[in-house]
């Protein structure tokens, strides 16, 4: 057998196991070139055994193993990747300590990477293979870790050792501190000889000192984690940033101090010493203000890029001190207080001297660790992919991306989202060389008059959204000269009041405005009845309400998107539309190519409005109540090339729906309730034009009027995604829920000649009665009669039989995957590789020429073998492929005297079967049925052996031998 299963895996669809899954031994072993096997969340309780020596990746996370020997690892010798996580934590308990033996991994010379995470281990394994290049030791219950534990790990680039003496302050999941709150301890010779190690995690190990020896021999570190510990003492006088030159990525969130609120953020001088910084994140640090002497460190880094200090409840920031990271590309202060300097610090406390004063800290409330960022980044996530069966990097970074990055390509990025910022002042935005802001989710409520932003004039991206943008002015934003991409979406505050000046003609001075986003911001009325822009090429205006503004009757606004002169995307989806006025049409910019309707109430469109809008090469219409597809599609327009009708309540398609669409090249049909394709409709020149065709949730009804578009499915090189799967037949009920794929077209095939010849059978069997009744009660003796008279009149030549190269011709049903696999797997294992001497088969699947005529193959396997067994299943009897080998085993016995038919039943055979019977009175041994009883399979082998073994005459009464 052969096999090339990579990946294999066995684990359960839900997240809970009600009882273990049993492997027998050796279940995997026939699988010879299996490289990788996942076994997670089936609660096994030991290492399977019997596994192929192929394998290079074997996961067992999420089971119920708690121990590991020497032994159960032996077989495993070219094991690369070994996920044992995951088998004793709060989610899958075991009240029990980690055994493993002192030497179980040594004997395995390839790993290179090894996961040990939530095994409640109370001690690094010693004598871990040298090869190793990671290694995953978090959220275990080790407390120590000893100078010898990674003594021989020279190749070790990734080490985690995370929440083994977790920080449990506010935690989201039942944590459990070490004792009296002690941190993990790590010996300063503890990572000496790690010379190339790259990636150290020590988040959450309750540290509160970190030694400058723990560096020493590791100056190759490029990434160091050390969030969620106690290190806010610490980080003001740390010297250990001088021992990591080569640092690139160092994490200090959430250390801050418990109850404490201080008033700034004060880092050692030694941190000017991490000259190849490239990321610092400082989230949850926790302090009032944000002073140029808290930055003074990092000044000079000149590699310094990303600067993460979000959710610190700062509440005063100078945002102009950021100038003076000439190196920056990211700032993130996103979720803190901060507010413009001439309105006081919502929230301050100030002490009688004028000073802020310390007070409760913010972090004291739990609220902070259910913020949608906070579980964004994975800071407090425990255990994300637990009892998931997923073949993926199940260790990969934890950490997304802080900001858009569609914002942040465009260069220096400033991101103060979610802040207390209600009003602008131009000198609280004093960045030049700012090309990306983010003021989302501030609730600003201010009428922009075009000077808020006077100083940003190389600002090109500006996202302004979950705010309350009042466009008093048609002036706003017009400082913003380069300004490329702009999103006011969610601003719906002012637009859902009643009366207020809306002035939507602002875009008329962003001359290099491209991209506008107004999404859900409810706009049901405009002062302005025209949008104006020269440059705008793709607007957003989801989730609006453009049927009030073009409510029946009122034309006002139906010219509302044309001075968009360049404008070649559109999307107004979701703006609760059940019609479009023509006028509207007529209204759109010439240069549209992209069209978006969906989700709105359409029941009708008017296709014929298309040819006005002769760029148009994408619409979508999805989601809406449409019924009816255009009668032509081709004399509405001559351009598109993507059209998507999905979730729409399309039934019948018009009989000529895509003539001469030779343009389209993705049409999308799918969940509507079309239950026949006709040819007409899908013309084939132009149907095999498509590259993309998508019809899975519909409700096709698999009759013999479906046998052109089941034919065309067959022979189409178009890609139909969920073909096998989801297009399938809702009718009749034999055949619902089964793929329109195994239609049965032998059935439907009825041309005109075969009308015309089964009439004329029809008349010829009424006409002489007496032979209609002899067909009914020898239906076999004349069928086989007339074959043999047609194969006579044809003067077949007879093939001699003498040069036999096969012991037997094997006839089954390849369409069937059970029949199928019982040949591949039984019958030809049985007969081949077992038993002395070994037989040749011939296989249709496995020794026929491709692209060879059937009636050919069929003959000359038949001619070229000793034997001719036919498999049978009742399906299989009724097949044409069947009667067609079985004249053809037959005509042997006629022309060569040679009776070469073997029947084996896989299924109760026909009782009325008069050839049956009398093949059972004349050659018992013939016939073979396939025992129920598995201890009878040997016995019935036995007999198949032997019939095929025996000389046929010698079987047959001497009366019957006479007549051969």
């Amino acid at each position: 057998m052969r096999c090339n299963c990579v990946p294999v895996k066995v684990g359960p669809k839900d997240h809970v196991c009600s009882q273990s899954v049993t492997i027998k031994n050796g279940s995997f072993w026939h699988l010879k070139n299996l490289k990788s096997l996942y076994l997670d969340g089936n609660q096994l309780s030991s290492i399977p055994t019997g596994l192929p020596p192929s394998l290079t990746l074997l996961s067992l996370e999420v089971n119920s193993i708690y121990s590991i020997f020497k032994e159960n690892l032996s077989e495993l010798t070219n094991i690369e990747v070994l996920y044992f996580g995951q088998n004793c934590y709060y989610r899958n308990p075991c009240n029990t300590s980690y055994y493993i033996d002192e030497d179980a991994f040594i004997q395995l010379r390839n790993l290179t990477l090894l996961s040990l995470k939530s095994n409640n281990l109370s001690h690094i394994p010693h004598k871990l293979p040298s090869s190793l290049k990671e290694l995953y030791l978090y959220n275990n219950n080790i407390k120590s870790v000893t100078g010898e534990d990674f003594q021989n790990l020279i190749k070790l680039e990734v080490l985690d050792l995370s929440g083994n003496c977790p920080r449990c302050y506010n935690a989201p999941f039942p944590c459990v501190p070490c004792p009296d709150y002690a941190p993990l301890s790590i010996d300063e010779n503890a990572f000496r000889s790690l010379k190339k190690l790259k990636i150290l995690r020590l988040h959450s190990n309750s540290l509160r000192s970190v030694l400058p020896h723990w560096f020493q021999g590791i100056e190759s570190l490029q990434e160091l984690d050390l969030s969620s510990n106690f290190l806010a003492k610490h980080i003001t006088d740390a010297t250990f940033p001088s021992y990591l030159p080569k640092l690139e990525e160092l994490d200090l969130s959430f250390n801050f101090e418990l109850q404490k609120y201080p008033n700034f953020l004060i880092l050692s001088q030694s941190f000017s010493n991490l000259t190849s910084l490239r990321t610092l994140r400082i989230r949850g640090f926790v302090f009032q203000e944000l002073r140029r002497e808290d930055i003074y460190p990092l000044i000079h880094l000149k590699n310094l890029e990303i600067i993460d200090l979000g959710t610190n409840f700062i509440k005063i920031a100078n945002l102009s001190i950021l100038k003076e990271l000439k190196r920056f590309k990211i700032i993130n202060l996103s979720d803190n207080k901060i507010s413009t300097p001439s309105s006081p610090s919502e929230g301050a406390i100030f002490s009688s001297s004028g000073a802020v004063s310390l007070s409760v800290s913010p972090m004291a409330s739990s609220a902070l660790y259910y913020n949608g960022e906070v579980r964004e980044i994975h800071y407090f996530r425990y255990d994300e992919y637990a009892r998931s069966c997923r073949d993926k990097d199940k260790e990969a970074a934890s950490l997304n991306s802080i900001t858009k990055k569609q914002c942040s390509k465009f260069g220096k990025t400033l991101d103060i989202s979610r802040n207390n910022i209600f009003f602008l002042d131009p000198q609280f935005l004093n960045l030049k060389e700012l090309r990306c802001l983010n003021l989302s989710g501030n609730a600003m409520s201010q009428s922009l008059n075009g000077s808020e932003f006077t100083y940003l004039t190389n600002l090109q991206y500006l996202d302004f959204s979950y705010n309350r943008l009042d466009l008093l002015y048609s002036t706003a934003f017009q400082e913003l000269k380069n300004l490329t991409i702009l999103d006011i979406s969610y601003n719906n505050h002012y637009f859902d009041s009643e009366g207020l000046t809306h002035m939507l003609n602002f875009t008329g001075h962003l001359s290099k405005l491209k991209i506008l986003f107004m999404n859900h911001n409810k706009i049901s009325t405009s002062t302005n009845t025209e949008m104006v822009s020269h440059s705008i090429e793709r607007l957003e205006f989801k989730g609006n309400r453009l049927d009030m503004l073009w409510r029946d009757g009122d034309t006002r606004y139906v010219n509302y998107f044309k001075k968009l002169k360049k404008l070649t995307s559109l999307d107004i989806s979701q703006n609760n539309l059940n019609f479009i006025p023509p006028l509207v049409f007529q209204g759109l910019p010439k240069s549209l190519s992209q069209f978006y309707l969906k989700n709105n109430k359409l029941n009708t469109f008017r296709w014929e409005m298309l040819k006005l809008l002769n760029r148009l090469k994408v619409l979508d219409l999805s989601g809406n109540l449409l019924e009816y597809v255009p009668n032509e599609l081709s004399n509405c327009t001559q351009s598109i090339e993507k059209l998507i009708l999905q979730r729409n309540k399309i039934s019948d398609l018009t009989p000529h729906f895509l003539k001469d669409a030779f343009s389209l090249k993705y049409l999308d049909l799918s969940f509507n309730q079309i239950q026949y394709i006709e040819q007409t409709s899908f013309p084939e020149n132009v149907a095999n034009n498509l590259q993309t065709l998508l019809l899975h949730g519909n409700k096709f009804m698999c009759t013999c009027s479906a046998i052109w578009f089941v034919m065309w499915i067959n022979r189409t090189t178009v890609n139909i995604p969920r073909l096998a799967t989801d297009v399938t037949c809702a009718a009749p009920g034999a055949q619902v829920g089964q793929s329109v794929l195994f239609l049965d077209l032998e059935t439907c095939q009825h041309n005109s000649l075969s009308i015309t010849l089964y009439i004329l059978q029809t008349s010829l069997i009424l006409g002489i009665l007496t032979l209609s009744i002899s067909s009914q009660l020898f239906l076999w003796d004349v069928w086989y009669i007339y074959h043999f008279c047609i194969a006579k009149l044809k003067r077949y030549k007879v093939l001699s039989s003498q040069s036999a190269i096969y012991d037997a011709f094997i006839v089954y049903d390849v369409k069937d995957p059970a029949v199928s696999d019982w040949v591949l797997h039984e019958l030809r294992v049985n007969l081949e590789e077992r038993g002395d001497p070994g037989l040749q088969l011939c296989l249709e699947e496995r020794d026929w020429i491709p692209g060879y005529p059937l009636i050919d193959s069929l003959s000359q396997s038949i001619q070229q073998s000793k034997r001719t067994v036919f498999v049978l299943t009742k399906k299989f009897l009724r097949s044409g492929n069947f009667k067609t080998a079985f004249y053809l085993a037959h005509q042997r016995l006629m022309d060569e005297k040679a009776d070469v038919i073997i029947l084996i039943f896989l299924e109760n055979p026909p009782r009325q079967s008069k050839y049956l019977r009398l093949r059972r009175r004349l050659y018992k041994r013939s016939v073979l049925e396939w025992p129920k009883n598995p201890q009878a399979q040997q016995y019935f082998w036995f007999r198949l052996r032997s019939a095929m073994a025996t000389d046929s005459r010698q079987q047959y009464s001497k009366l019957f031998q006479e007549t051969l």
